[in-house]
């Protein structure tokens, strides 16, 4: 199947320091395409992260004959507060996920970006982000 012919629901990305992937998904939860990029956060100014997403999910956008934005939902670097915008960490025990999605501030009217905190522990101290969000 083509890439203008994935009908995607909803989009995954894993962004860290320095790399991006997205994953276009259906409504069953199933991955319909994967994408890779080496434009990790690291390397992005604050005003590049939309465009830069833009021009990896593009092709998915497209295709849509939905009008509604995407929903995005994003995890890793990008919620840090060098990111795209900072998502506070959630303090565990915790929900896997809840309602602490941060909203990433958005021009572009085709996407819903929301960033799925980090994870922190007091004891022993210790902060996640990205791999603990992939799980869920």
């Amino acid at each position: 199947m083509g890439e203008a012919h994935v009908n995607t629901d909803w989009i995954a990305v894993d962004w860290g320091t320095s790399s991006l992937r997205v994953w276009a998904i259906d409504a069953q939860g199933a991955i319909l395409a994967m994408k890779n990029s080496a434009k990790g956060m690291g390397s992005l100014a604050p005003s590049e992260f939309e465009s830069t997403l833009i021009e990896l999910i593009a092709p998915w956008l497209e295709a849509r004959t939905d009008l509604s934005p995407m929903q995005v939902i994003a995890c890793g670097m990008v919620g840090a507060r060098q990111g795209w915008t900072e998502a506070l960490y959630a303090k565990v025990p915790c929900l896997p996920i809840s309602a602490t999605l941060t909203k990433a501030p958005t021009q572009d009217p085709r996407i819903d970006v929301h960033i799925v905190p980090g994870l922190s522990q007091d004891k022993p101290a210790d902060v996640m982000r990205g791999e603990e969000t992939q799980i869920a």
